[in-house]
């Protein structure tokens, strides 16, 4: 599967420019995350912050999506999965929570996307 440079997701899009190699693993992230292997982010803490399910907030409302924005960029910045949980580490909780809803909320898109039909 081929993501866009431009990421868009209900009015979400990152429009930043990310060097082919930096977007090939992400895409590979992605797709890893699509099949349920998950290397940026444990099971157990997934389950924590997803149990309140990011629908149910108002979570991609216009004065967050700049800090979206900027978090989900500064991951994708960094060059390889060693340094993208080393990010991740120094995130305080609620930024942390923000990009592990982000991140999952485009993998659902994407499932959702290339789905050949749904239920």
């Amino acid at each position: 599967m081929k993501f866009n440079k431009s990421l868009s997701s209900e009015g979400l899009v990152f429009l930043q420019q990310f060097d082919e190699a930096s977007l090939a693993e992400i895409e590979t992230l992605l797709n890893q995350s699509m099949r349920g292997i998950h290397a940026l982010f444990d099971n157990q803490t997934i389950a924590h912050i997803l149990k309140n399910p990011t629908e149910e907030l108002d979570f991609f409302n216009f004065a967050n999506l700049e800090r979206i924005q900027k978090l989900f960029s500064q991951l994708m910045e960094c060059a390889t999965l060693l340094d993208r949980k080393k990010f991740l580490m120094n995130l305080d909780r609620e930024d942390y929570e923000t990009v592990v809803r982000t991140y999952f909320h485009i993998v659902e898109n994407s499932v959702l996307a290339n789905a050949p039909f749904r239920h």
